[in-house]
């Protein structure tokens, strides 16, 4: 079945490199396009997610199938989102593979895609909430430190390890083992000419 990959991390420090991986191993689907964006789901909405969009086209433009994805909440930064999106994809006839539940929605079974979308329904709705309680507990927590007269970045004058450094950038350092130039590189990575350079710099000590 023909399918396109879409994926999404919410930093430019996070790969996507695991998400492609796992979803073109499935077995069923043939992706032929992956996109690919480091942006907060819960910060922007769909409407400005130009990878999203993109991919959003070329599905309904082409004679793709299926849409894959890691998780739902790869997609929409609300329930309500989601399922305006679902249904978009259910008049399209356009099937979505989501990947941590093991489910396609929109194969053609109206039991099953009722059960799937009060799953999909429930886990928007818990991603939502940790994301809410996640930036609740860090923002508390940077109150408490001020209150204290701590700290709360990094140390003035340190330094990141090499290591570490290497660490996030592991899709540059594989692309630039592969020879490719800097420009395909900044397109996959969606990163700057100038991280691109470091990780060369790093690599070579």
């Amino acid at each position: 079945m023909k399918s396109v990959i879409y994926t999404r991390v919410s930093s430019q420090e996070q790969s996507t490199s695991r998400q492609i991986n796992d979803l073109r191993k499935v077995e069923g689907f043939e992706a032929v396009k992956v996109f690919s964006e480091k942006v907060s789901g819960f910060s922007k909405k769909m409407e400005e997610r130009a990878q999203l969009q993109a991919m959003l086209k070329y599905v309904a433009e082409s004679e793709v199938e299926a849409i894959m994805v890691h998780e739902i909440s790869r997609l929409g930064r609300n329930t309500h989102e989601t399922l305006t999106l679902l249904k978009k994809l259910e008049e399209q006839r356009v099937r979505l593979y989501i990947h941590n539940l093991g489910i396609t929605l929109n194969a053609g079974n109206p039991a099953d895609d009722i059960f799937s979308k009060l799953i999909v329904t429930i886990v928007s709705d818990l991603a939502r909430l940790e994301s809410e309680q996640l930036s609740t507990r860090i923002k508390s927590g940077i109150v408490e430190r001020k209150r204290k007269g701590l700290h709360t970045g990094r140390l003035v004058g340190t330094v990141e390890s090499r290591e570490k450094f290497l660490s996030k950038h592991k899709d540059i350092q594989k692309y630039l083992g592969q020879g490719m130039s800097y420009s395909e590189i900044k397109r996959l990575c969606r990163c700057g000419m100038s991280t691109i350079s470091k990780v060369k710099e790093q690599l070579s000590e």
